[in-house]
């Protein structure tokens, strides 16, 4: 097992360098993910290489080898250099920008210039918990590979699809395939909860500062809201996002307890 002690190391140069800038993770394909509940279940298809501190006593990635090449052992101050949290979590990996996966199923989210790293990655572990089918991201979105946005997708990231790109074509073409889609929005005539969403549904969150803006909120199916009391104007994106899609849930559950019903009757 190859190992390294100095922080001045290239390769660590390198992986510092990764998850500081945004715009080396966009040019170069990589992103650096840390901790053992992140890293537990990522492809390791997506695995460069992956840097474990001399005193880590986890567990690896789930089908990873001790012996696997790609394993680089770091000597404490070596680890604490690439380190991107306030206590060093003892493994740090290079990993691949996913590839972005064709739209399949029929529960979709469109997130229009969200900026909070923590509203983001609270998002995508909501979606993965509620069954959303896939993600489209809008390209003004706070970058997905962030340290920040991954330490909240607690692994979400490597599970449920998603899609950089504009909002405006995914729109039309998901359309074309009978997608019935929500605004959230506060001007929404209808409460969530008065909706049907057992067909096909998409659902549109916009920035925690300006919301959707009209060009996509226009080519919403319905606006919806949802109900608040005292001097309450309105709720956290991610909070407002998580409320909708276990209704989403709950409807589908329920729906399929009456197709299951209804077929033991016969």
């Amino acid at each position: 097992m190859r190992r390294i002690d100095s922080p001045a190391n290239a390769l660590l140069k390198e992986i510092r360098e990764l998850g500081k800038k945004a715009k080396k993770r966009r040019e170069e394909g990589y992103f650096v993910g840390e901790g053992e509940r992140l890293l537990r279940d990522l492809p390791l298809s997506s695995l460069v290489q992956i840097f474990l501190g001399e005193d880590y006593r986890g567990e690896l990635p789930h089908g990873l080898s001790k012996e696997d090449e790609r394993i680089i052992l770091l000597s404490k101050r070596a680890m604490e250099s690439i380190s991107n949290t306030e206590s060093q979590q003892g493994i740090v990996a290079k990993l691949k920008i996913p590839t972005e996966k064709k739209a399949e199923g029929d529960f979709f989210l469109l997130l229009e210039d969200i900026q909070d790293p923590g509203n983001l990655g609270t998002i995508f572990r909501t979606a993965e918990a509620a069954g959303v089918s896939h993600i489209f991201l809008s390209r003004n979105c706070t970058d997905l590979f962030s340290p920040k946005v991954l330490r909240s997708t607690m692994g979400s990231l490597f599970r449920v699809p998603f899609s950089i790109g504009n909002l405006l074509s995914t729109v039309e073409e998901l359309k074309k395939k009978g997608v019935t889609f929500y605004a959230m929005h506060l001007a929404g005539r209808e409460y969530f909860f008065e909706s049907d969403f057992s067909s096909s549904s998409a659902f549109m969150l916009g920035n925690e500062g300006n919301g959707l803006s009209d060009e996509l909120s226009r080519l919403a199916d319905e606006r919806i809201r949802i109900p608040m009391e005292g001097n309450i104007e309105s709720l956290n994106v991610a909070t407002a996002g998580s409320i909708v899609m276990y209704e989403v849930y709950r409807q589908r559950v329920k729906c399929r307890e009456r197709v299951a019903n209804g077929r033991s009757i016969l």
